[in-house]
């Protein structure tokens, strides 16, 4: 018996021994060039299994940059930038570099890593059916669904958070790193977090901007829209400009609510267009504008806002991998309860969730345990950053998530909206901390001086 265990053990060993030299084979380095970067900068691939519980099956490829830090030497754990969307694609993220990340490059090299199932990693790419969904038409598009997953070159049944965690540790070990430590936006705060959980030795430290923790809902946002809605009527009557502007604005956005449709918007999807105007300050500043405007007939502004922001949603996600992750993660654990308690006293309704509950009935995803929903325990040093002004991950996620973290700190940022690393002294403090990896030593006062761009009048005047 213990001849027949050192011999497995020893076929185990050499298997192991195999797959490591096969990875780091795939992982030679090039000089590249990447979008919004002006520099030259390395660019990678790494052969990684579609389906992580059949290691010999079919393979996919993981492509990633790496932007080497301006000092030397550099600090031996690189920062890894985990993307949000679900469905964006980090190497895509190249303006961050000069903004989130400007700061924390003189000392770290930066890794931008498509994730499986976005950018150049495998995309699972079919277009999100905006007219049936603007017309509330279900089965139109879950038609439309139905026709992109025909022709997938794919199983997206295996593009999920966990898959993808442990492609980004296959690249850790590939690259020949100890540790890494971890940056996350958004979605990206979700994978940061079960990648501590799954490989905590992994990782050195985290920042986590815009927390969607896996024991929150983030599908479940009604009830923070609309606080984040009150806020910005709030606002706009204590600013000058804008209460003189739009004295009645609060009894507009009740007119625009009650529009049977606006432009091609019917019924429900009517609410929707001020939820993604929401997540930046200075999408969210022309809102009261926009909200005057189409209750006095001219809905072009609003229609125009919206458009500029789904046009930037299709430019940067992948839908199929937006659905892969939700439809696995989110949607399974959607219960008719929760969702009635999210759109109580909200002007936005359940429609949200209800249709993603409706294209994830037609869209294969894993069927995980509900177990991943569980609140992650960590000691990893973490930094959690929160928006005030955030219409999706508010700063009670980063709470809520911090009360497991055993060695964390929430900073608030009042004015700020939705994954804000770029703005203000963020950069500075997520450099600071990266450095000591102590989370109590960082001094959030400065972001007080984060606030919200100033109102767009009539003719598109800002405020003075």
């Amino acid at each position: 018996m213990i001849r027949k265990n050192l011999a497995l053990a020893w076929t185990l060993f050499l298997a192991t021994l195999m797959y490591a030299s096969l990875a780091a084979a795939t992982t030679t380095l090039e000089p590249c060039h990447l979008p919004y970067v002006a520099e030259r900068v390395e660019c990678g691939a790494l052969e990684v299994p579609e389906d992580r519980a059949n290691p010999a099956g079919r393979r996919i490829t993981l492509h990633y940059a790496r932007i080497k830090a301006t000092a030397k030497p550099a600090a031996p754990d690189p920062l890894l930038v985990l993307a949000g969307g679900p469905g964006q694609a980090a190497m895509d993220y190249g303006p961050l570099l000069g903004s989130a990340f400007r700061e924390a490059r003189k000392r770290r090299d930066i890794l931008l890593v498509d994730q499986r199932g976005t950018g150049k990693s495998s995309p699972l790419r079919c277009p999100m059916p905006e007219a049936a969904i603007a017309q509330g038409d279900t089965a139109a598009a879950q038609a439309s669904l139905r026709a992109c997953l025909a022709g997938l070159d794919a199983d997206p049944r295996h593009f999920h958070t966990e898959a993808a965690v442990a492609d980004f540790e296959d690249l850790r070990r590939a690259l020949g790193y100890r540790q890494w430590s971890l940056w996350g936006g958004s979605y990206g705060t979700r994978t940061a977090l079960v990648y501590a959980r799954l490989h905590p030795a992994s990782v050195r430290s985290m920042v986590l901007d815009s927390v969607a923790p896996p024991n929150a809902r983030i599908l479940l946002s009604s009830r923070h829209a609309q606080a984040a809605l009150e806020r910005l009527l709030a606002d706009c009557a204590a600013d000058r400009g804008c209460a003189k502007a739009f004295p009645n604005l609060a009894r507009e956005l009740d007119t625009v609510l009650a529009l049977p449709a606006l432009g091609p918007h019917h019924g429900e999807a009517v609410p929707q267009l001020l939820r993604g105007a929401m997540y930046s300050g200075q999408h969210a500043s022309v809102l009261p504008f926009a909200i005057h405007a189409a209750a006095n007939g001219r809905p072009q502004p609003l229609l125009g806002l919206y458009d500029a922001l789904a046009g930037w949603s299709l430019e940067t996600m992948t839908f199929g991998q937006t659905l892969s992750v939700l439809c696995a993660e989110e949607a399974p654990f959607l219960d008719a309860a929760a969702m009635r308690q999210d759109a109580a006293g909200s002007r936005f309704g359940d429609a949200y969730a209800k249709g993603w509950r409706d294209w994830c009935a037609v869209w294969p995803a894993a069927r995980l345990d509900a177990a991943l929903t569980r609140a992650v325990a960590s000691d990893v040093p973490a930094l959690l950053l929160a928006g005030g002004l955030d219409p999706v991950t508010p700063p009670e996620n980063a709470h809520l998530a911090a009360r497991t973290l055993r060695h964390s700190r929430v900073l608030v940022a009042a004015g700020a909206g939705h994954t804000f690393s770029g703005a203000g002294c963020a950069p500075r403090l997520i450099a600071a901390f990266l450095e000591h990896a102590d989370p109590a030593a960082v001094d959030g006062a400065c972001l007080a001086a984060i606030r919200r761009p100033p109102f767009v009048l009539a003719d598109g005047q800002p405020t003075l």
